[in-house]
């Protein structure tokens, strides 16, 4: 298990954005910040990647694929997936990290679990949550 955070793969994508080439080799951003490419481009990039994550589950479940096979592609799918929603949020102004703990609290609330995610980013248990 490694250390990586919300922060550093931020970090990692917007350094990386101006690196990007597209298939033909050429950059594939006019902005280094992915600003050229719209709120909905960058959704359709994220769709993208869940839809090849949907297509490998359709080949395993029919049988085309073994377990190990499908647990290798999937991992790599939906890492592609997280690294699309941080530039995603990123290009919408949105701290990730916030934003999950906030919404995991605020589900963890509403269902009356004793389980939330502290202002350190630790799994948590208590009553009563305390932010």
């Amino acid at each position: 298990m490694n250390n990586l955070t919300f922060k550093s793969l931020r970090e990692a994508n917007t350094k990386r954005l101006p690196q990007f080439k597209n298939a033909k080799g050429s950059s594939a951003h006019n902005a280094t910040d992915g600003s050229d490419w719209s709120p909905a481009q960058w959704l359709q990039a994220l769709v993208g990647e869940v839809g090849e994550y949907a297509n490998l589950r359709k080949k395993f479940e029919r049988g085309d694929i073994s377990e190990q096979q499908f647990k290798e592609e999937a991992s790599k799918e939906i890492a592609d997936i997280q690294i699309y929603l941080d530039i995603l949020a990123f290009r919408l102004g949105i701290d990730l990290s916030d934003a999950v703990v906030n919404k995991f609290n605020e589900v963890s609330r509403r269902v009356n679990s004793t389980i939330f995610i502290d202002t350190n980013g630790l799994c948590s248990e208590s009553r009563i949550m305390n932010e």
